[in-house]
Formats: structure tokens, C-alpha cells, sequence
């Protein structure tokens, strides 16, 4: 594996999408603290969503969906801008979509510091981000980004409308993800159905160990462990198959 590509495709993600602005890479901390205030406004004061700790359980909610959608989506903006290296140059598509993921890894650790300084703030105990279960949730949400960020670049090569059909993904996922409310607020007919979704499960269980110090049981782990792999695998696999006919369709 070329990690010195690796770091140069993130480098220019990152230049490309900070570089030209007026207040450059202060957009990294501050497009999540404009969000939170705008969010926590409107689901404190208008939704009236009070329960303990909403502004924390709010921004951990939007960090790991963020992190989801700007990563998966930017592997499809690396594939698109280098369709002209791809094709010069015999460069494995897993290299920039790693970058990709990279430059995306980067924006979101800066988004937990911002997480931890407000968990201070609040007086909660900022230790729990050490715990094996923490870490081992983290772990999973990576191999479920890079699988599904490799599973869709390789899509935007035999299908362009990728971009557009992602979006609605997008969109649509995160009123499906307990971004914004807790999993409680879901009609119990859904609820079993709806905690299919990796990232649901990925997010309440960080939310809990984070925020709640609570451990939730072996078993819904375990559940949570076997979604992510099985999926991650799929994408991977697809992957696989697919990323073989590439040089004939460039």
C-alpha cells in the first residue's frame, strides 16, 4: 500500500475544499459549532427536546453522520476528479478513496475535540472515549465507511448518476438515523426494522458508553458487530468483483 498517494490525496482534498476560503481550515471547528447552535436552538426551544444532555447527545449524533456522508461522498468527488489519472496511470481506485476517507478521518477528530471541550463544559466525563467498547464502536464505524465508500466509487465508474442517487441516500438516511432524537421516539412496529441500520446502532451505543457511561448488553453488541461486518463485507466484496473490469471500461 503507497501511503505517501494516500496522504497526497488527502492533502489535496483538503486544500481544495479549505484552500480558497477567507477563513480557510477554521471551517473545520466551525461548521460543526454553527450547527449545533442552529440545531440546539431549534430542538431545544421549538421541538422542545429537553432531555439530559440533548446538546452533547445532538453534536455526537451529527459528528458520526457527518463523518459517514462527507466521507462516502467525497470518495466519489476523488474518483471523479481523477478519472484522468486513472486512466494514465495504472493507480488501484481503494488509494484515493482511502484518501478520500483520509482527509475526511481528519475532520471529524477535529470534531471530537470539539465534542470533548464541550463535554467538559458540561461536566461529563470525557475518560469514557477510552474504553474498549468506545474504541471498539469507532473501529466498526471506520471498516463501515471505507467498505461503503469503496462499494459507491466503484459504482460512479460504471454508473455517473451515482452522485445524484447518493444524495437522495443521503437525505433520506439521515431522517432514519437517530441523528437528531433518540431511538425511543421510533413506533415500536418499526423498531426492529429500523435498528437494521448500522449506523443507528452505531450511534446509540456511542451515545450511551460517551455520554450515559452506560454498557449496553453482550448481546446487542454482538448484533451490532455481525450488521456492520456482514454489510462491510458485502461492499467489499462488491468491490472486489467489480474494481477487476475497470481498465476496460476506462
Amino acid at each position: 500500500m503507497n501511503v505517501n498517494l494516500i496522504l497526497q490525496i488527502a492533502l489535496r482534498d483538503i486544500k481544495l475544499r479549505y484552500s480558497s476560503t477567507r477563513f480557510g481550515y477554521a471551517w473545520v471547528l466551525l461548521n460543526p459549532l454553527l450547527m449545533l447552535a442552529s440545531l440546539t436552538i431549534i430542538f431545544t426551544y421549538v421541538m422542545r427536546f429537553t432531555f439530559e444532555y440533548y446538546q452533547i447527545f445532538l453534536i455526537l449524533g451529527m459528528i458520526v453522520w457527518n463523518f459517514f456522508s462527507e466521507a462516502t461522498s467525497a470518495s466519489i468527488s476523488a474518483v471523479a476528479s481523477s478519472m484522468g489519472m486513472l486512466k494514465k496511470i495504472k493507480v488501484p481506485l481503494h488509494m484515493i478513496v482511502l484518501g478520500s476517507n483520509l482527509s475526511a478521518v481528519i475532520g471529524f477528530a477535529a470534531n471530537l475535540i470539539v465534542l470533548l471541550i464541550l463535554m467538559l463544559l458540561f461536566r461529563i466525563q470525557v475518560f469514557t472515549f477510552l474504553r474498549l467498547s468506545s474504541v471498539l464502536y469507532f473501529f466498526l464505524l471506520f471498516a463501515f465507511v471505507i467498505s461503503v465508500s469503496l462499494a459507491v466509487s466503484t459504482v460512479y465508474i460504471y454508473f455517473r448518476d451515482i452522485v445524484h442517487v447518493w444524495n437522495f441516500v443521503l437525505f433520506l438516511g439521515f431522517w432514519l438515523t437517530p441523528v437528531l432524537y433518540p431511538e425511543r421516539y421510533v413506533p415500536a412496529q418499526f423498531l426492529r426494522y429500523y435498528l437494521l441500520n448500522p449506523l443507528a446502532r452505531i450511534i446509540s451505543h456511542l451515545r450511551n458508553t460517551v455520554i450515559y457511561n452506560y454498557q449496553d448488553s453482550l448481546d446487542q453488541v454482538t448484533i451490532t458487530i455481525v450488521i456492520v461486518m456482514l454489510l462491510s463485507y458485502l461492499c467489499l466484496k462488491f468491490y472486489q468483483i467489480f474494481s477487476k473490469r475497470l481498465g476496460e471500461i476506462l
